[in-house]
């Protein structure tokens, strides 16, 4: 897709812009990283400014308000008001993300009321990538955009927390905006939420100039039109089926990048991925096989990177709108049903790890997990739920899989073989990464299964992501309200990682997963691959690579 030059711009945004249909194609870059490591790899950076990113077709997009996709890009070339520090660990070149702390990034500090319910936020001189200034009325805009485009996510994952900017956000001055909260029991998942994907701030000034009546807050033409964001990138082409070039913006608010070209390429195939990073052609592999990753351990040339306690989770929603999972017992036979053990040690190949049946942050202060149900893969368990739920066995279903996630395509395998045993009888159902994009928020499959994650983890927050009411994020289109309720009791309490307030999360989570309408299967470290000479890595909640904290040695 070729990108409209910004007007106004210096010499580096005002270059000719590359279009899509120069751009190489996938069977091309193929034979291209293939030719280049035979080759006695090369590195494929021409300088240590340049940095070369191999990945699967993600169905890139540009702006989660019109629909969630592949959105590493994206973010890359935006900003939220606070950020998350990241963190060494003992792993050369690989760091992580405290979760519960929050630093300024777009707001340079921010004021609490006495009684904990106002922040006040006071802005930077941050421009955006058409050179506007950030104000208040950008915050206070882009709010407004989440919350009132039909397709956008932010409602969902906002509530209780964020649910109306009009009553909420208030603009002080042209560098002041507040936010107000019901509780100050939301205050640190309003923290996290501006933190993170739906925290970010766009450029009002350049999007209200393609506004039209029919997309009044220009959803629809951004999805194609990237450099709306005050972040550290500008994207100056892309073609979703190829790949994208982003360049580092000299005028980003806390100084340009260290890598200053950044060049993704969509490379369908993990094995070539694989060796791209193994030869040089290539600096980092995404989605890479868990197969290939464990072998790659071997090769001193390459980083596989190892976090503890990752937030990434293997999850097999349930869709409880229709049978045969509008029926918990059904649901809990199917938990029973899974071979968790044998998709960690088969598929996983050590680079995952099952905690239990839970879904909470275990490394949070306050947290409680006592009480959980113990889903093991227990063939007689399964066959007794599936009597008394009073159902005809072999229970059929369509099991929904993107066909570009190897991993949990493999996943679903070790599903179908394992559960025959225990009464259901599953038909896998690959499809390509945008029909499985649309089936996860449209609630249109049976059950589906994919590595997925809180990327805001506050109690609160984790509880709901996937369960909040009417929202497109509620894989299984599952609502109860004792477990509402028992979320709510949770925010009761001012500190959100009290000790007391971690005994009500807990009374949550067990209704959460006695219902069982998402089956958690394990934890999964990163799924990339980095050459030695990449460092920065970090294992974000968002599971999105930050580019502006990486860097390359020559």
């Amino acid at each position: 897709m070729p990108i409209a030059p910004p007007v106004g711009r210096t010499p580096l945004r005002q270059r000719r812009v590359v279009k899509a249909g120069i751009a190489l194609a996938t069977a091309g870059l193929f034979v291209v990283l293939a030719a280049c490591s035979s080759q006695g790899g090369s590195s494929s950076s021409a300088s240590s400014d340049t940095l070369t990113i191999v990945e699967p077709d993600n169905n890139m997009g540009w702006a989660v308000d019109y629909a969630f996709s592949g959105l590493e890009q994206s973010i890359n070339t935006q900003a939220t008001l606070l950020k998350k520090p990241y963190e060494k660990t003992s792993e050369n070149g690989v760091e992580t993300q405290n979760a519960s702390k929050f630093d300024p990034y777009l707001a340079k500090s921010v004021d609490v009321s006495s009684d904990g319910l106002t922040y006040t936020f006071h802005l930077t001189n941050a421009v955006s990538a058409h050179g506007n200034k950030l104000t208040a009325e950008d915050v206070l805009w882009s709010f407004q955009r989440k919350y009132n485009t039909p397709t956008a996510i932010a409602y969902g994952a906002g509530s209780p927390v964020l649910y109306d900017p009009a009553k909420q956000i208030k603009v002080i001055d042209t560098h002041t905006v507040s936010f107000t909260i019901a509780r100050a029991g939301y205050g640190a998942q309003l923290k996290a939420l501006l933190s993170d994907l739906i925290g970010e701030i766009y450029d009002s000034t350049w999007l209200k100039q393609h506004a039209t009546k029919a997309d009044p807050y220009a959803v629809k033409w951004s999805a194609t039109h990237p450099n709306f964001g005050f972040g550290p990138y500008e994207v100056t082409t892309w073609n979703a089926s190829s790949g994208a070039t982003l360049v580092a913006r000299k005028d980003f608010v806390l100084g340009q990048a260290a890598v200053k070209k950044i060049i993704v390429r969509v490379v369908p195939d993990s094995g070539a991925r694989v060796t791209a990073v193994e030869s040089g052609t290539a600096d980092i592999a995404e989605n890479v096989d868990p197969a290939a990753s464990a072998q790659a351990k071997s090769n001193s040339n390459v980083i596989v990177p190892e976090v503890k306690d990752s937030n990434q989770y293997i999850e097999f929603p349930l869709v409880t709108n229709k049978a045969p999972f509008n029926n918990v017992k059904v649901r809990q036979a199917m938990a029973y049903a899974v071979p968790y053990d044998k998709i960690i040690k088969n598929v996983f190949h050590g680079l995952a790890v099952r905690n239990g049946s839970g879904f909470l942050d275990r490394k949070a202060p306050g947290y409680d997990g006592t009480g959980l149900p113990d889903y093991t893969y227990d063939v007689a368990k399964a066959k007794e739920l599936l009597k008394e739920a009073g159902v005809t066995t072999p229970v059929k279903f369509a099991l929904t899989v993107s066909a570009s996630d190897s991993d949990m395509v493999n996943a679903a395998v070790q599903i179908q073989s394992a559960a025959s045993a225990a009464g259901f009888d599953i038909t896998i159902n690959k499809v390509n990464q945008s029909q499985f994009n649309l089936q996860r928020s449209d609630h249109s499959s049976q059950a589906f299964i994919l590595r997925d994650y809180a990327i805001t983890m506050v109690p609160g927050y984790e509880l709901t992501v996937y369960t909040a009411k009417g929202s497109g994020n509620n894989f299984a289109d599952w609502e109860y309200q004792p477990f509402y309720d028992a979320v709510a009791k949770g925010y009761t309490y001012e500190d959100a990682y009290s000790a007391e307030a971690g005994k009500a999360w807990n009374a949550a989570e067990q209704i959460y997963i006695d219902q069982s309408p998402i089956v958690f299967i394990g934890q999964t470290q990163p799924n990339v691959l980095l050459n030695k000479k990449v460092s920065g890595y970090a294992s974000r909640s968002d599971q999105w690579m930050d580019y502006y904290n990486l860097k390359l040695s020559k």
